[in-house]
C-alpha cells in the first residue's frame, strides 16, 4: 500500500500532553453524520444516493415554497429561491467529486465536509448579509443528510476495531467533552476553539491532551489515518514518519517518567524555600475524578462545580437526598481535609426547572449564578440543606458565585441561617463551624472586598470571570479571544485588592495552574490554590522552588507595570530562573 506523506496541522495547544494512535473524524455540527469507509466499488452506489437524496430534497423545498407563496406571497416564498440554488451549486458539486474519491468514505459525510467548511468562509466575510445566509446553508445541509439517512437515527460509535483514538471534530461542546469516553479517547482535537473555552478548560481538568483552532480540520483529516497530537506545541501530525512516531514516544516517555518523579513528591508540604506556606488544593467536577484526589497528594477540594451533579441529570433537578448522598461520599474521601463546594453557577436557560427560560442577548451580564439561586429560594435550599447535611462527616466548605455587592451575601446568609434551623428542627447534624466564602469574579466584589471580608471566611477568585468582566472580553469569542489577558494590570489590581483584605483568599481559576504566573500570584499573597488534579504534582514542585521574598518584590513591581506584556515578562522571568525544569 502506498505510504502517503506526514502531514502537519497547527492550531492553539490548550491541554498538554501526547496521544499516538488512529484518527477518528466526528463531525457534531449540523446533525452530522457517522463516518466509515467505502471500497472503490461502492462509489457508484455513493452518488446514486446523493442524487437520490438531492432530488427528494428539492421536492420538499419546492413544496414549502409553494405553500409559504399560498400564505403570505411570492415576496416571502423567494427565500427559497437560495436555497434551491445552494443545492445545485456546482462548486459544492465540483467539490464534493474531487474529495469523495480521495477520503474514501461514506458520501453524506465528504457532503457534510465540504459543506462545513464553505459555511465557515461565509461567517468570516465582513458583509452581514452574507453571514445571515448560513442559516439558510445550514438548512439545505441537514435537509440533505436527513434525506439520505432514510429516516434511520444516526448512531455514533467506533470504527470497527478501534479500541482507541484521536478524536477530531469541527466542535466539541463542554458537554460533549464531559460525555468523553476516556478508554476510547486518548485526545482531541477542533477545527473551532479558544484556550480559555469551556471546553479547552475541561481537557485540562480530565487530562486529555488537546488542541484547537486547526483550520481545513474537519476536510483534510480521515478516519483511521494514524496520527500524533501535540498538546505541548498545538499540531497533530497526520501519517507521522517512523522517525516522528520514535521522536514523540521518547518524548512522551521522558514526560511521563517526570511527572512520576513529582508524583513521589505529593507527600511534600508546599511551602517556598524561605517558608511561606500555601495550600494547594484540586478542582474537581467529576465523580470518577474522586480517586485520584488523594493519589494526587492534594490538599482537599477547593472548588467543587456542583452543576455537573444538577444539570447532567436526565432532564430533573436532583432533589435534597440525592444531592447530601453525593456531597457526603466526597466529603468521606476527602477527610481529613476540606471540600469547597461552590453552589449552582449557571444561567437560566441550561436549568431543568426552567425549561421555557427566556433567551438573554447578554447572557453573562443577566441571569446566571447566585441571581438564580436567590430567585428560587426553595431550591436553592435544597442545596444548601444537603451540603450542611453533608458537613457532619468530614469537613466541608461552602462558596457562591458570581457575587456582586453585599446585599446579596446577606440574602444569600439569611437562607443559610434558615436551613440550619431546619436542621436543628429535624434534628439532622451538620457543622456549626463550617466555613463560608464567596467567589470574586466581578469587579464589584473586588473592590467591596474589604466590606465583603467582614460577613464571609474566606474568598476564592475566579480568575477566568474576574478577567472577563474586567477588560470586557468574552474568551470564547474568536474575534477577541486573542486580548483576553489575566495579566492585565486591572485584573491584576484586583487581585491584589481582594487578597490585601487579609482574609484566606484562593485562586481556583485557570490562572493558578500557569507555571508562568505561580511566581506572581505566591508574591500577591494567595494563601491557598486550586488546580486540576493532573496538574497539582507539577505546581507543588513549582511553589517548592520559589522564594516568597523574591516574589514579593517582583509583584509589587507588577502593581506599578503598565500593560499585561510587562507583568507576564516579569512572573516569567522569576519562573524560568527558579524552575526551568518543569517547563
Amino acid at each position: 500500500m502506498e505510504r502517503r506523506t506526514e502531514q502537519r496541522l497547527v492550531g492553539l495547544p490548550v491541554s498538554p500532553g501526547i496521544a499516538i494512535g488512529n484518527l477518528r473524524v466526528e463531525a457534531r455540527d449540523c446533525s452530522a453524520p457517522p463516518i466509515h469507509p467505502i471500497t472503490e466499488e461502492e462509489l457508484p452506489g455513493e452518488w446514486r444516493r446523493f442524487e437520490e437524496a438531492l432530488v427528494r430534497t428539492e421536492e420538499e423545498l419546492t413544496t414549502l415554497k409553494q405553500r409559504v407563496e399560498a400564505i403570505s406571497g411570492a415576496t416571502e416564498a423567494a427565500i427559497f429561491d437560495a436555497h434551491l440554488l445552494f443545492l445545485r451549486d456546482s462548486t459544492i458539486l465540483g467539490k464534493l467529486r474531487n474529495e469523495l474519491p480521495l477520503r474514501m468514505q461514506n458520501i453524506e459525510s465528504v457532503y457534510y465536509a465540504v459543506v462545513q467548511n464553505f459555511m465557515e468562509v461565509m461567517r468570516a466575510v465582513d458583509d452581514p448579509y452574507l453571514r445571515s445566509r448560513v442559516m439558510d446553508i445550514r438548512d439545505v445541509l441537514q435537509r440533505v443528510l436527513r434525506n439520505m439517512q432514510s429516516g434511520e437515527p444516526v448512531k455514533r460509535a467506533l470504527p470497527a476495531g478501534e479500541a482507541s483514538c484521536i478524536l477530531a471534530a469541527y466542535e466539541l461542546t463542554p458537554g460533549d467533552t464531559a460525555d468523553l469516553d476516556r478508554k476510547n479517547v486518548l485526545g482531541f482535537v477542533t477545527e473551532t476553539g479558544s484556550a480559555m473555552s469551556h471546553t479547552a478548560i475541561l481537557a485540562r481538568s480530565l487530562g486529555l491532551p488537546a488542541v484547537v483552532a486547526v483550520p481545513r480540520l474537519v476536510m483534510d483529516s480521515r478516519t483511521g489515518s494514524p496520527a500524533i497530537l501535540d498538546g505541548y506545541e498545538g499540531a497533530l501530525i497526520i501519517n507521522p514518519t517512523e522517525e516522528t512516531q520514535e521522536k514523540y514516544r521518547t518524548l512522551r516517555a521522558e514526560r511521563e517518567k517526570a511527572y512520576r518523579e513529582l508524583m513521589e513528591m505529593r507527600e511534600l508540604p508546599t511551602v517556598t524555600t524561605d517558608g511561606r506556606r500555601v495550600h494547594l488544593a484540586a478542582n474537581v467536577e467529576f465523580v470518577h475524578e474522586f480517586e485520584t484526589i488523594r493519589r494526587s497528594g492534594a490538599e482537599g477540594v477547593g472548588l467543587y462545580r456542583t452543576e455537573f451533579l444538577l444539570l447532567g441529570t436526565d432532564g430533573s433537578m436532583p432533589d435534597e437526598e440525592a444531592q447530601y448522598e453525593h456531597y457526603r461520599k466526597l466529603v468521606e474521601e476527602c477527610a481529613p481535609e476540606e471540600v469547597i463546594f461552590r453552589t449552582l453557577d449557571a444561567g437560566g436557560d441550561k436549568l431543568p426547572f426552567e425549561p421555557n427560560a427566556e433567551r438573554e442577548e447578554n447572557p453573562a451580564l443577566g441571569w446566571r449564578g447566585i441571581r438564580v439561586s436567590l430567585s428560587r429560594p426553595e431550591i436553592f435550599k435544597q442545596q444548601l440543606r444537603a451540603i450542611l447535611r453533608a458537613s457532619a462527616h468530614g469537613k466541608a466548605g461552602i462558596m457562591f458565585p458570581m457575587v456582586s455587592g453585599v446585599t446579596e451575601v446577606r440574602r444569600t446568609l439569611g437562607l443559610l441561617e434558615e436551613c440550619r434551623e431546619e436542621l436543628r428542627g429535624r434534628g439532622q447534624a451538620y457543622d456549626e463551624r463550617m466555613r463560608v466564602g464567596v467567589m470574586i469574579e466581578v469587579p464589584g466584589a473586588a473592590m467591596m472586598a474589604d466590606v465583603l471580608a467582614r460577613y464571609v471566611d474566606f474568598f476564592s477568585i475566579g480568575t477566568n470571570d474576574l478577567t472577563q468582566y474586567t477588560i470586557a472580553v468574552d474568551r470564547v469569542n474568536h474575534r477577541v479571544a486573542s486580548i483576553f489577558r489575566v495579566t492585565h494590570p486591572g485584573v491584576v489590581r484586583l487581585m491584589a485588592r481582594t487578597i490585601e483584605t487579609g482574609i484566606p483568599t484562593a485562586i481556583c481559576g485557570e490562572m493558578g495552574g500557569d507555571l508562568n504566573l505561580l511566581p506572581l500570584l505566591v508574591g500577591l499573597g494567595a494563601t491557598d490554590i486550586s488546580v486540576g488534579t493532573h496538574l497539582l504534582p507539577v505546581v507543588r514542585a513549582a511553589i517548592r522552588r520559589l522564594d516568597y521574598a523574591e516574589c514579593k518584590t517582583m509583584a509589587q513591581q507588577a502593581l506599578q507595570a503598565e500593560d499585561s506584556m510587562a507583568i507576564r515578562a516579569l512572573s516569567r522571568d522569576l519562573a524560568l530562573k527558579s524552575y526551568p525544569e518543569l517547563f
